[in-house]
């Protein structure tokens, strides 16, 4: 029987390949939506480990992320982290925090996330011709000006809310010159983001202990 291994590649999501396009040039959402159920699933997975393993200690981590960050210290991380490129997540502030009232948590973790993806743009916008910023966004370039030059402001909602790097697609959105009110108004995405993703993760942790 002959082997279709070219086939079968096309049909398989390829959580780890860095591309989110079909060779025809689409996108693939089945890659998209795995990399998103995997994520969760990865970050779940560390939370409830790492709070095994450090249960004794839990409550003191708590308290140190509330008596030395607390909501300012929350934001700067939050706005660095999502302007930046960095190989950082913002969500593994959530398992630290779950007695914080959600409602300012998420907004400010939401809107800080927002302006940092704004600076990101302004970074590309204003900084992309220097050689260490292109450098810094070497390894996505391809993919994600493919990305920014198809779908626009769209492709910034779309890195909002998915694994898809926010701040790189942000900085790519600056160097290629994205409307910067759409840009604004399209990194709201990640409000929903962090509602969903707090939601996901907070009921997780609650199944499992």
């Amino acid at each position: 029987m002959a082997n279709h291994p070219k086939k079968s590649r096309n049909i398989r999501i390829q959580l780890f390949n860095d591309s989110v396009f079909h060779e025809s040039g689409g996108l693939n959402w089945y890659q998209i939506i795995g990399k998103t159920i995997v994520v969760m699933g990865f970050f779940l997975i560390v939370y409830a480990v790492a709070l095994l393993l450090l249960k004794d200690r839990y409550n003191q981590i708590g308290l140190w992320v509330v008596d030395h960050l607390g909501l300012m210290g929350v934001a700067f991380f939050t706005f660095f982290t999502d302007m930046l490129i960095v190989p950082m997540s913002v969500d593994i502030l959530f398992p630290f925090v779950p007695s914080w009232p959600p409602v300012s948590l998420l907004a400010t973790m939401s809107l800080a996330s927002a302006i940092g993806g704004i600076g990101g743009y302004w970074i590309g916008r204003l900084l992309g011709h220097l050689q260490i910023v292109q450098l810094v966004t070497a390894r996505f370039s391809s993919d994600t000006r493919r990305l920014v030059s198809h779908y626009g402001v769209w492709a910034v909602v779309l890195a909002g809310l998915t694994p898809i790097p926010f701040s790189t697609v942000c900085w790519i959105a600056g160097m290629v010159k994205v409307n910067p009110y759409g840009v604004a108004l399209a990194s709201l995405s990640r409000i929903p983001r962090m509602i969903i993703y707090y939601l996901l993760i907070r009921g997780g942790l609650a199944v499992i202990f």
